[in-house]
């Protein structure tokens, strides 16, 4: 019994993050993005990626600096160091607020000189960065704020939910609205318009893109995660970095099925979440030593989240990790390190110095799912494995 046990707990297993993509729209194509994006304007790109660098390219040529620099987070994805290279900027890093997924304010403004031209807010795992704080930080410099919320989108029409002169949003995979490709540059000033590349949808690739969403829907099923999860070149939950070759426009057939998936977005419900919090909530009035993210940034309950965000001290995060990953609850310990030891960065970003609260942070992350196919007792599982 207890082998036949551990056998059906290898042949389910959440994944961390995702949600089926819809093929089938429900609102006319050009509806939707423009109610949900107000009062900015869509740019469509290839990749959230494509659509950062774009962004960084507006700094560097609305602010004419000679070597342009652009301040981000030491902790986070690789990604955008990715975009900042490849708009011709030098990234250049700022240490974590302790215990928090934000930038720490001071370290933030004694970096800022006069070859700044940005400064990119990244909202960790659907967690704003304190962007009131960092707008009033970039309009006393006369810089660009560009907000990434790659992780972050609002369920409902909201002026307030987006603060950046630049918004940048991804449709990759695992992302709130994912087409498993695509992102889009959202701006507000006309002026900015002109600074942007050019660019229609390209056409093409429909029936693939289709193939890939089936194929991606049926794997993301915790019945069958376990195929891709078994498959080391797929490299499922590895972070690594990947210089970006070009920028180009979104293709039409993702364009097709935004309107569609923005609604799928906000329709679903968000009970795993809400469960997770009340789950958490009891455990920390049992006295167990973890910091609950959400809780401790001041998120409102109605605010969803990517992934569920816990800090927990390093050797019991990682007992945590296997225990929850060997019973197929979809934990993870997201990115491994500060940017700078990332394979692939040390060249690009050595001589900045160290980032020891980012490297604290990257040991004590972990983060639970959020998506609607985690069941109850899935979470009661969790429970039982925090609080043992």
């Amino acid at each position: 019994m207890e082998r036949s046990g551990r056998a059906a707990v290898m042949f389910y297993q959440s994944p961390p993050v995702g949600d089926p993509i819809s093929l089938f729209p429900r609102v006319p194509e050009e509806a939707l993005p423009r109610d949900i994006f107000s009062p900015y304007t869509p740019r469509y790109f290839d990749s959230g990626t494509s659509a950062l660098a774009a962004a960084v390219g507006v700094a560097i040529r609305l602010k004419r600096k000679d070597t342009p620099e652009v301040i981000l987070p030491a902790y986070g994805c690789p990604d955008l160091v990715s975009a900042v290279v490849f708009a011709g900027a030098r990234p250049v890093l700022v240490d974590m607020a302790p215990d928090r997924p934000w930038m720490d304010l001071e370290l933030l403004s004694s970096h800022i000189n006069c070859r700044t031209v940005a400064i990119i807010a990244v909202n960790l795992f659907g967690i704003p960065e304190r962007m009131d704080a960092l707008r009033k930080i970039s309009a006393q410099s006369s810089i660009l704020l560009i907000e990434d919320s790659a992780q972050a989108f609002p369920v409902q029409q909201d002026d307030s939910f987006w603060v950046g002169d630049l918004v940048v949003i991804s449709f990759g995979r695992g992302k709130p609205v994912s087409l498993l490709g695509g992102g889009a540059l959202l701006y507000r000033e006309k002026v900015l318009d002109g600074l942007l590349p050019e660019g229609d949808a390209r056409a093409g690739g429909g029936a693939l893109i289709w193939l890939n969403i089936v194929i991606y829907n049926l794997m993301i099923s915790p019945y069958l995660y376990w195929i891709p999860q078994g498959l080391p070149f797929l490299h499922l939950g590895d972070t690594q970095y990947h210089p970006l070759s070009g920028i180009e426009a979104m293709d039409s057939a993702r364009l097709r099925l935004l309107a569609g998936n923005m609604q799928k977005y906000r329709d679903d419900s968000p009970n795993t979440q809400l469960a997770l919090a009340e789950t958490i909530r009891k455990l920390r009035e049992t006295g167990k030593d973890i910091i609950d993210l959400p809780v401790a940034c001041d998120i409102p309950v109605n605010r969803r989240l990517l992934r569920y965000p816990l800090l927990v001290v390093p050797q019991r995060r990682d007992r945590l990790y296997r225990r929850l990953r060997r019973e197929g609850l979809g934990p993870s310990r997201m990115y491994p390190s500060s940017l700078p030891n990332i394979s692939g960065l040390y060249g690009l970003l050595q001589g900045q110095g160290k980032f020891p609260v980012a490297d604290e942070f990257s040991r004590r992350i972990l983060t639970l799912p959020t998506h609607n196919r985690v069941r109850k007792p899935d979470i009661e599982k969790i429970r039982q494995i925090i609080d043992s």
